[in-house]
């Protein structure tokens, strides 16, 4: 790790572009995992309030019924605590959810706006070629392990693999770390046009953010 971690001031614009696509993709990864947690949460909520009986929380129909129709037409379920917390679990899931999916949405049109700029500058200073659909592919699916890495053979590869593992196992923010580096990179690189061998040329981005 001889580079240094961010870019240096006054830098070319398109590295500058890239490294804030970087940060939008490290971003987008936090809201992605905001999204599948209240996604879970949600279907949790559903499965707690399908399978607990009602006469484990109080809500025996019979007990109700027992005070006659006056009895039955005052019973209010919200009266039990159970049933409050399953209530407030679930409108926070769902605010959680709708929020990270817009944030989400926002962020891939704000991505592409800063794709589109970074490709409109035609100054690229470490030039690789490397395969477009290996690099795509790997740069979504094994991206965190440095899979695209591999597919330039870039030594920095291996660091990646070593952090991702690491971060699957005992620090989720390293794995959040690289799965949103690969991520920027692997979307820029679907708009880069690749030539008749399927070939694209890509900048070499050495820092780590």
């Amino acid at each position: 790790m001889d580079q240094p971690i961010f870019l240096p001031k006054g830098s070319a614009t398109r590295k500058k572009n890239t490294m804030i696509l970087h940060i939008m993709g490290l971003i987008l990864m936090l809201f992605l995992i905001l999204l599948l947690t209240s996604s879970f949460g949600i279907l949790a909520r559903s499965i707690v309030s399908s399978i607990v009986p009602p006469s484990a929380v109080g809500m025996d129909f019979t007990e109700v019924m027992s005070g006659g129709f006056a009895g039955a037409a005052t019973y209010d379920p919200m009266d039990n605590p159970f049933m409050v917390l399953l209530k407030i679990w679930g409108v926070l899931g769902y605010i959680a959810a709708f929020v990270s999916l817009a944030a989400v949405i926002v962020l891939v049109i704000l991505m592409k706006k800063r794709i589109d700029m970074i490709l409109s500058d035609p100054t690229v200073e470490s030039p690789v070629k490397v395969k477009k659909a290996a690099f795509v592919w790997l740069g979504f699916l094994l991206g965190a392990y440095g899979g695209h890495l591999f597919a330039m053979k870039k030594k920095k590869a291996w660091i990646y693999l070593g952090i991702g593992i690491v971060g699957s196992f005992f620090l989720p923010i390293l794995f959040l770390y690289t799965s949103g580096i690969s991520f920027a990179d692997a979307f820029l690189a679907c708009y880069i046009d690749k030539d008749a061998d399927g070939y694209i040329i890509w900048e070499d981005y050495p820092y780590w953010l």
